[in-house]
């Protein structure tokens, strides 16, 4: 069995470009590939002339795993495929104010009630990569405006530990940095949601995604004194324990990542 999952009015715009079907999308071919490994690819397509046209992300899910299946069943009660999972969890985030990217479709292929293969395809965020925008622009910004960015990001991810969300792909590379041309100030989105874990209260979980985050802040561009400044930003008014020791255990758990992988340069 198969099916595509369209949002809005999108199933019309897809149409007209002659992708309806499930195998219409994963087998789609004008397409660039940005990541791979054994189990999932993303790939980015455009579709559309002049201005109208619209860039767009298909994250392709291959032979899931059983901890796939096992972990989509205890996040909804169901077996569900990766595609879905990660779709509701981003209209999750979206349904709370938390940007992430838009998804417009998703499409799944099972057998016996059990995913074989699975996509997701997404709009084109607004803004950057942080870690575009670090690389190009970090060494000449004033340490004010540094300081502003670090601090944002810390009461982005507080906002998402507050609805009882877990990030474990919480990492720099996942986090997206647009200027609001209004307030003069940042605006934040996270991708990569596939993993995301709901109704998660466990204080040592989101220690973790903060170390996996703190990891990911590479010494070239990030020193310590920043990287304690999202630490203080994340604690916010609720500082309920002592700010060193969040500090210590976040760093903790960042060391012991690094212990296993380097961060990835950018």
């Amino acid at each position: 069995m198969q099916r595509v999952v369209f949002a809005d009015s999108w199933e019309q715009f897809f149409s007209r470009h002659d992708l309806e079907s499930f195998g219409d999308f994963f087998e789609y071919t004008p397409v660039e590939t940005i990541g791979i490994n054994d189990r999932r690819n993303v790939v980015t397509f455009s579709l559309g002339e002049d201005s109208q046209k619209k860039q767009f992300f298909m994250k392709r899910f291959f032979h899931p795993h059983f901890k796939d299946m096992f972990f989509t069943w205890r996040s909804f009660g169901k077996l569900c495929s990766q595609a879905q999972c990660e779709w509701e969890n981003a209209k999750l985030l979206l349904d709370n104010g938390i940007e992430t990217y838009r998804p417009v479709c998703f499409g799944e292929r099972t057998k016996w009630g059990i995913e074989a293969k699975s996509f997701i395809v997404t709009e084109k965020l607004p803004g950057r990569a942080l870690t575009d925008f670090v690389r190009q622009n970090w060494h000449n910004l004033q340490r004010q405006e540094k300081e502003k960015i670090i601090t944002g990001m810390g009461n982005f991810i507080r906002r998402i530990h507050a609805l009882d969300i877990s990030l474990p792909d919480l990492y720099v590379w996942h986090i997206f940095l647009k200027e609001n041309t209004d307030t003069k100030d940042y605006d934040f989105a996270v991708i990569d949601l596939h993993r995301m874990s709901r109704n998660v209260t466990n204080r040592n979980t989101q220690i973790k995604n903060l170390g996996r985050l703190h990891h990911s802040m590479v010494d070239k561009y990030f020193d310590e004194e920043l990287k304690r400044s999202l630490i203080v930003s994340y604690a916010g008014d609720n500082r309920d324990g002592d700010i060193n020791t969040l500090a210590l255990q976040v760093k903790k758990f960042s060391d012991a990542v690094s212990a296993k992988r380097n961060p990835k340069p950018y």
